[in-house]
Formats: C-alpha cells, structure tokens, sequence
C-alpha cells in the first residue's frame, strides 16, 4: 500500500508540473502574439486572446486537464499515506 500511495503522489506531482509548464507556454505565445499590437495582456485575457489566434488548437484544454487530473491524483496519493 505504501508504494501504490507514492506512485499516486509522484504522478500527481508531474502531472501538475507538466499542466503548469504547459499554461505558461500558452500564456507566453499568447503574450508574444499580442506584444506587437502594444496593449499588454494578463491572465484570463492571455487564453482569450490564444483561442482567438488558435481556435483549433487543444493545448488550453489538454493544460487545465493535466491540472486537474494531477490535483486530484495528488490528493489522492495524499490520502492514502495519510490513511496508512
């Protein structure tokens, strides 16, 4: 049980790791596509503006996804060592 509680933790951390890296590089093409027009963007307003220049792309959807599944494989991980 202690190495299934590990595993769980591990893989949650990378997958958090991997949907971070990958919403900051969103946010950073969206912010290098935006810097010619002179106003500068932040937060939901990087993604607003990344669907408008890449409507077809899934990497906004595929980033909060391996957030979200690492979250929660975290606190699964989490739950289990505690419970042990």
């Amino acid at each position: 049980m202690a190495t299934t509680a590990t595993w769980f933790t591990l893989a949650g951390f990378i997958l958090l790791v991997l949907g971070l890296v990958l919403r900051t590089v969103v946010m950073m093409r969206s912010s290098d596509a935006t810097s010619s027009a002179g106003r500068v963007l932040y937060g939901q307003a990087l993604l607003l503006q990344y669907r408008r220049l890449y409507p077809q792309s899934p990497l906004p959807r595929l980033a909060r996804s391996l957030i979200l599944s690492g979250v929660l494989v975290l606190l699964a991980g989490i739950g289990l060592e505690i419970s042990r």
